[in-house]
């Protein structure tokens, strides 16, 4: 069993995992599916541990905007961008509105580097 919270401001639905969670609500899941580590890999969910769920307060419910002209640069634009960012914070609130696929890996690669450095 595993405790999973959502980390979106919205209602976070994953049909497989027969899952729907409010904005910042944690919830019990019997295991971790791979459409829920999808979702743990894009940043839309956190596994929490009992004491972490007891706490009322979601970790900042809305991400902070992404950066200012982000949605107007290019691929090779947004990867470098991102290879340059060290919070994250701003890297997660970009995973919350980026499509391009590409970037979506750099996004994560860079979280996972940057979290394990905290």
């Amino acid at each position: 069993m595993a405790k999973i919270r959502n980390l979106t401001p919205g209602i976070l639905h994953v049909p497989a995992a027969k899952l729907r969670l409010q904005g910042g609500a944690v919830a019990d899941a019997p295991e971790i599916t791979p459409d829920i580590q999808k979702q743990i890999d894009a940043g839309r969910l956190e596994v929490v541990t009992d004491e972490d769920a007891a706490t009322e307060e979601a970790p900042a419910l809305r991400p902070p905007d992404p950066p200012a002209d982000y949605d107007r640069l290019d691929e090779a634009g947004a990867i470098d961008y991102i290879e340059d960012e060290t919070d994250p914070k701003v890297i997660k609130s970009i995973l919350t509105v980026e499509n391009r696929p590409g970037v979506l890996d750099v996004l994560r690669t860079k979280l996972s580097e940057v979290e394990g450095m905290q």
